[in-house]
C-alpha cells in the first residue's frame, strides 16, 4: 500500500510517497484516557524498579487498580493495570509536555490474557493521535486515521518491545515491534500540531491485566521550515544483500549472551555479517566427541536470514592437558595432545560449516594475552593451513587487540619470511577509544594497512570488534566513562561511517549486552538484556545502526579525497560516498571534536562541495532516521560545486544525500 505523504511546500519536480507496511483493516475503538502529569517539555523515563511493590508510580495519574508490581520469576518491576470491572476505567497516564517536535516513545507491553482490549496511546489535548493496541481476539493493531489496521497476532505473558515515532509536523507515525517496522506513514487518528502525553488503559467493557515497563520518550526537532518527508526505511539483511557492515555475536561460546533470545533482531538489523566464536571447549567436552547442536542453530539461523557468520577459531579446551586459556587473555594450547586435538577440531569445524562460512579468524587478541609474536605466527600458520586444506578459497584473518602496529609488523614479517603470507586473507584490529574520530587511530590504521599491503598483498584490514557502553560502570573497555543510550548511538554511528568512508569492513560490538559469570555486565550491546540474558528492548543504537545498514550497502562506495569547505570553519568530519550506477552522492557530516555528548543541540554551517553530484538533495539525521527536504533557498549549484547553507550539524552524523540513494 502506498500513501502520499503530507510534506508541505516542495519543489514542483518532486513526487513524495511513503510506504505503509500493513495487513488487514478492522473496525474498533479504545478507551480514551486524558493527560496529566509533570511539566512541559520533559522526556519520560520510567523503569519502576526503585518503586516499592504495591505502590503507585511517581509521575503517573491513574484510575482503578494500577500499581507497581514485581514481575514473576524475575528481579524486575513493572506498572500493572488490573481491571476486574466491566463498568469502571483502569488507566495510567504521564505527560511530557506539549511539543510539536517528533516524539519517539519506547516501552514494553505485556498482556496476561488475549481476551481484553489494551491500548497505549500518544495523545494531544484533542485525544488519541497514535495507538498501539492488543485486541480481545489476540491481535495487535493500530490505526491509519480512522481505519483500524491489523499488525499480527500476539500471545499472552510475552513482553513486546514497542517503539512509536510520531511526527506532528506531518501528522503521521511509524510503529516498530521487536525491532521491526510494522507500519509507516500512518495518519494520526486525531490530527494535531502538538503531542503531550503517553496513555495506557484497558477497555471499560473488558476485564484483564496488562503490564507496561521501560517507558522512554524523547523529543527530536527538525530543521525549522524544512518539510518532513518521513524516515529511512529499514531493510533486513536479506534485502540489503551485501555490505561491509557486520555485527558482533561474541561470547556465545561461553554463554554470556543467548543467541535464541536475540535471534529475531539479527536479520532485522540489516548488517550482513556476524562475528561468532566457535567454542572448542563448548563443542568438545569429551575428547574426540563433538556436540555441534548449539553452533548449528546459530550458523543455520543467521545464514537463513542473509547474515553470513564470520567464525573465530579461538580459546582453549580444559579437557586436554595444557589445552589453552578458555577466555579473554587466554594462552595458546601447548601440549602435543592439546595441539593434536585443536588440529582435529579445526578441520572438523571447517568441514561442517564450509557451505555457510567462508571467513575464519585465528585466536582472539593474542597480544593482549601476552602471546609472543613468533608463537602466534606459528599457531596462525598451523590453523590457517588446516582451514585452507579443507576450504581452499576460505579467507583467514589474523587478529590483535587495539591497533598494535609493532606486533602486527612482527607477525607479518615473520609470516612472509616463512613463505606463508598467502595464507593471510585479512587482519582485524579492535580500536577502543572515547572519541571515534581520534586522528591517531586512523594514522595507526593507515600504518597497519601499509604493512599488510607490503607483506601480504591482497589481504585486507577489518575493524573486527569495537563498541561503546550505554551505561556508566559497564564492564570492559571504556566502562570507566559516563555513557547513555544517546551517546552510545552517536559513538557507533561515527565509528561506522569513519570506517566505511575509508572502505574498511566494520563490525559493531555487539548485538546484545553481555553477562559475565562474576556478576558484571558489558552494556555495549545494541539490545538491552535482563539478567537471564533475555532481550528487554532495542536501544537507540539499534535503530541508528539499522539506518546505516539500510543506506550503505555494497552499491554505495566511498569517495576518498572529497573536496569540501565549511563556513564558519568548524572541527567537522566529512565522509563522502557515491551510489554506483548514477553516481549520486551521500555526504556525512558531524562534529568530531571529542567524545559524544548528551546533547542533541545543533549549530548551523554552510558547506561547499567542489565535486558534488546531487539532483534532489535531502537532509537525514542518521541517528533518528528522519528525512527532511532541503529547501531550494538553502542550496545552489554552479557546475559541480554545490553550496548548502544553514545546515544543522552536531556530534552525530547527518547526511546530505540525493533522494535517489535512500528508501522512504
Amino acid at each position: 500500500m502506498i500513501k502520499t505523504a503530507k510534506t508541505g511546500p516542495a519543489r514542483s519536480h518532486r513526487t513524495r510517497t511513503l510506504s505503509l507496511v500493513l495487513t488487514s483493516a478492522l473496525a474498533g475503538s479504545l478507551l480514551s484516557v486524558a493527560a496529566a502529569g509533570p511539566a512541559a517539555a520533559a522526556d519520560l523515563s520510567s523503569t519502576f524498579d526503585t518503586v516499592n511493590p504495591g505502590s503507585p508510580a511517581p509521575g503517573w495519574a491513574t484510575a482503578g487498580d494500577v500499581t507497581v508490581q514485581n514481575v514473576t520469576g524475575t528481579v524486575d518491576r513493572s506498572l500493572r493495570l488490573r481491571d476486574t470491572s466491566t463498568t469502571a476505567a483502569t488507566t495510567a497516564r504521564a505527560t511530557f509536555g506539549a511539543t510539536s517536535s517528533t516524539v519517539v516513545a519506547g516501552f514494553r507491553l505485556r498482556a496476561t490474557q488475549s481476551t481484553a482490549t489494551i491500548g497505549v496511546h500518544l495523545d494531544s489535548t484533542g485525544g488519541h493521535s497514535v495507538t498501539l493496541a492488543l485486541s480481545s481476539t489476540g491481535r495487535l493493531y493500530t490505526y491509519d486515521g480512522a481505519t483500524r489496521v491489523d499488525l499480527g497476532a500476539y500471545v499472552p505473558n510475552r513482553w513486546y518491545d514497542i517503539r512509536l515515532v510520531a511526527r506532528p509536523g506531518t501528522a503521521t507515525a511509524d510503529i516498530h515491534i521487536d525491532g521491526e517496522r510494522r507500519a509507516a506513514g500512518l495518519d494520526f487518528r486525531t490530527s494535531t500540531t502538538a503531542l503531550n502525553s503517553l496513555q495506557a488503559g484497558i477497555s471499560v467493557a473488558d476485564t484483564g491485566t496488562a503490564h507496561i515497563d521501560d517507558v522512554r520518550t524523547t523529543q527530536e526537532s527538525s530543521p525549522a521550515g524544512w518539510p518532513q518527508l518521513g524516515a529511512v526505511t529499514p531493510r533486513s539483511a536479506a534485502q540489503v544483500g551485501t555490505s561491509q557492515l557486520l555485527v558482533g555475536g561474541e561470547t556465545l561460546d561461553r554463554d554470556y549472551t543467548d543467541y535464541q533470545a536475540y535471534a529475531p533482531y539479527v536479520g532485522r538489523l540489516g548488517a550482513t555479517g556476524i562475528r561468532i566464536q566457535a567454542g572448542w571447549g563448548k563443542t568438545e567436552k569429551t575428547k574426540g566427541v563433538y556436540d555441534w547442536a548449539w553452533l548449528d542453530r546459530i550458523v543455520d539461523d543467521a545464514h537463513s536470514k542473509g547474515v553470513k557468520p564470520w567464525v573465530q577459531l579461538s580459546y582453549g579446551n580444559s579437557v586436554y592437558p595444557d589445552g589453552g586459556g578458555g577466555g579473554l587473555g587466554g594462552h595458546l594450547p601447548a601440549s602435543a595432545e592439546a595441539l593434536a586435538g585443536w588440529d582435529a577440531w579445526v578441520t572438523a569445524t571447517v568441514k561442517r560449516y564450509k557451505g555457510k562460512v567462508s571467513e575464519w579468524e585465528v585466536w582472539n587478541e593474542p597480544n593482549l594475552a601476552g602471546i609472543p609474536v613468533a608463537d602466534y605466527t606459528d599457531f596462525f600458520i598451523r590453523t590457517a593451513t588446516r582451514v585452507r586444506a579443507e576450504q581452499p578459497k576460505a579467507v583467514v584473518y589474523g587478529q590483535e587487540a587495539g591497533i598494535d602496529v609493532p606486533y602486527a609488523k612482527d607477525f607479518l614479517v615473520d609470516l612472509a619470511a616463512k613463505g606463508k603470507a598467502h595464507l593471510l586473507g585479512g587482519f582485524s584490529y579492535h580500536p577502543y577509544n572515547p572519541n571515534p574520530d581520534d586522528v591517531w587511530t586512523y594514522q595507526q590504521v593507515q600504518k597497519l594497512k601499509d604493512l599488510v599491503d607490503q607483506y601480504a598483498p591482497g589481504a585486507v584490514i577489518r575493524q573486527g570488534e569495537n563498541g561503546a557502553p550505554s551505561t556508566p560502570g559497564s564492564f570492559g573497555a571504556l566502562g570507566e566513562l559516563d555513557w547513555t543510550e544517546l551517546s552510545q548511538s552517536k559513538w557507533f554511528l561515527r565509528r561506522v561511517l569513519n570506517d566505511l568512508g575509508r572502505d574498511i569492513s566494520t563490525s559493531v560490538f555487539g548485538i546484545s549486552d553481555m553477562h559475565y559469570p562474576w556478576g558484571k555486565t558489558n552494556t555495549k550491546g545494541l539490545l538491552q538484556t535482563n539478567t537471564d540474558k533475555s532481550i528487554r528492548y532495542a536501544k537507540h543504537s539499534y535503530y541508528a545502526v539499522q539506518n546505516v545498514a539500510s543506506i550503505f550497502d555494497s552499491t554505495v562506495r566511498p569517495l576518498p579525497g572529497y573536496g569540501w569547505k565549511a563556513t564558519p570553519d568548524k572541527q567537522l568530519t566529512v565522509q563522502a560516498f557515491a551510489k554506483q550506477g548514477n553516481g549520486r552522492q551521500i555526504v556525512g557530516v558531524w562534529s568530531g571534536a571529542g567524545k559524544p555528548s548528551e546533547s542533541t543541540a545543533r549549530t548551523t554551517t554552510d558547506l561547499t562541495f567542489t565535486d558534488g553530484n546531487f539532483e534532489d538533495p535531502v537532509y537525514i539525521d542518521v541517528r533518528t532516521g528522519a528525512v527532511n527536504d532541503i529547501p531550494s533557498a538553502n542550496w545552489t549549484v554552479k557546475g559541480s560545486t554545490y553550496t548548502f547553507t544553514d545546515i544543522p550539524v552536531y556530534d552525530s552524523p547527518v547526511l546530505i544525500a540525493d533522494r535517489s540513494t535512500i528508501r522512504l
